[in-house]
C-alpha cells in the first residue's frame, strides 16, 4: 500500500505545482504592461493608467482634449488641440514655438521621441491675409518651414521619427494639384497615385519600421514595398498600429486589417473602433455604440474598462501600451 501512495502523492504535487507555476505565469503576463487611455470624465480632462485616473491641470478653452498619448523616459506626454501635457503640466503649443501673439498656429500631430518634443501645423499672420501660410514642423521649439501656400490643405497630417530622421505625412500642391506623399526631414516624396483632393497621409514606427499608409494601402518606407488593402465602408482617418514587424490598421466598425488581411470582430453594443493598438499579438481597443452614449476599453475582446456619456461629456480617446 505504501508503495502505491508514494506515487500518488507525488503526481499531486506535480499536479499543484504545476498549476501555480501556469498562474504565476499569467499573472506576470498580465503585470507586464501598463494600459494608458486618455479622455475626459464628466468634463474633466484626464487620462487613465492601469484603470487608476489621472487628472491633467486645465482651465481655458472647453474645446481643449486630451488625445494622443506618449510614455517617454517615464514621463507621460498627451496631445491636446492647443497644447500639450508632461506628467499633467500643460504648454501651449504657442509658448513650446515661441511663436509671437500676432501669429496662429493650427496643429495637426504631436510626437515624442527620448525627450524631444516634435509638432507638424500652419502658422500664418494675424494681421496679413495675403501672407502665405507656412507649413512646418517644430522640435523644441526650432521652426523648420516645409512649404507655402495660400490653401491649407492638410488636416491629416502626421509626424514620427524613425532612426533620427524626421517623417511627415502631408499633402503638397505640385502644380495646381493636390498631391499626398511623406517629407522625409524637408525631402518631399509624392505618391504616384495624386489626386485633385487632400488624401489621408499617415506616419507611423517603432524601433524596426517606418511606415506610410492611406485609405487604399500601406508602404513600408524601407523596403519601399506597397501593399493594397480593400477599404470598408467606414474605414476612414484611422492612423496604423505596428506591432513589430506587423501593420494593423483600425476598419472603423467592427473589423480591422493585420498585414491587408480583414478581420471581421463583431460587437453588437460596441461596433465602433475608436482606437486600435497591438502589443505582442494582444489586441487593445477602444469601443463605442453609435448614439455615443457609452465607451469601452477591451484587451482581447475581454472588457477591461468602461465610462458612460449620458451628458456628452465624457470619453475614452486613445490607447497606449507600455511594455514593462
Amino acid at each position: 500500500m505504501k508503495n502505491l501512495i508514494l506515487p500518488f502523492v507525488l503526481l499531486l504535487t506535480l499536479v499543484f505545482s504545476c498549476r501555480e507555476s501556469d498562474v504565476d505565469e499569467g499573472l506576470e503576463k498580465t503585470a507586464s504592461y501598463d494600459v494608458y487611455i486618455s479622455g475626459k470624465d464628466n468634463g474633466d480632462l484626464c487620462y487613465w493608467k492601469n484603470n487608476v485616473k489621472h487628472s491633467l491641470n486645465y482651465n481655458l478653452s472647453p474645446e481643449e482634449a486630451p488625445t494622443k498619448l506618449f510614455v517617454d523616459n517615464n514621463d507621460v506626454y498627451v496631445k491636446g488641440r492647443y497644447g500639450f501635457w508632461k506628467n499633467g503640466n500643460y504648454t501651449t503649443y504657442r509658448q513650446a514655438s515661441n511663436s509671437p501673439s500676432q501669429f496662429a498656429l493650427d496643429i495637426f500631430d504631436f510626437h515624442v521621441n527620448n525627450g524631444e518634443i516634435y509638432f507638424v501645423g500652419y502658422t500664418w499672420s494675424n494681421i496679413s491675409s495675403s501672407t502665405p501660410a507656412e507649413f512646418c514642423y517644430w522640435k523644441n521649439g526650432s521652426k523648420n518651414i516645409l512649404f507655402t501656400s495660400t490653401t491649407a490643405h492638410n488636416d491629416f497630417a502626421t509626424i514620427t521619427v524613425f532612426n533620427s530622421d524626421v517623417y511627415i505625412g502631408a499633402n503638397k500642391d505640385i502644380g495646381n494639384v493636390i498631391t499626398g506623399g511623406y517629407f522625409k526631414n524637408s525631402v518631399f516624396y509624392p505618391l504616384s497615385n495624386a489626386t485633385s483632393f487632400p488624401q489621408h497621409t499617415f506616419v507611423v514606427s517603432n524601433d524596426n519600421q517606418v511606415y506610410f499608409s492611406s485609405i487604399f494601402f500601406y508602404k513600408n518606407l524601407i523596403t519601399g514595398i506597397e501593399t493594397p488593402i480593400t477599404p470598408t465602408t467606414y474605414t476612414r482617418n484611422y492612423k496604423p498600429a505596428l506591432d513589430l514587424n506587423d501593420v494593423y490598421i483600425n476598419g472603423g466598425m467592427d473589423s480591422y486589417y493585420k498585414n491587408s488581411t480583414y478581420i471581421y470582430t463583431a460587437n453588437l453594443s460596441k461596433p465602433i473602433i475608436v482606437d486600435l493598438k497591438v502589443k505582442d499579438e494582444n489586441i487593445y481597443m477602444i469601443r463605442m455604440d453609435p448614439n455615443n452614449i457609452e465607451y469601452k476599453v477591451y484587451i482581447n475582446n475581454i472588457e477591461t474598462q468602461s465610462i458612460q456619456n449620458l451628458n456628452f461629456n465624457s470619453s475614452f480617446n486613445n490607447i497606449t501600451v507600455v511594455k514593462l
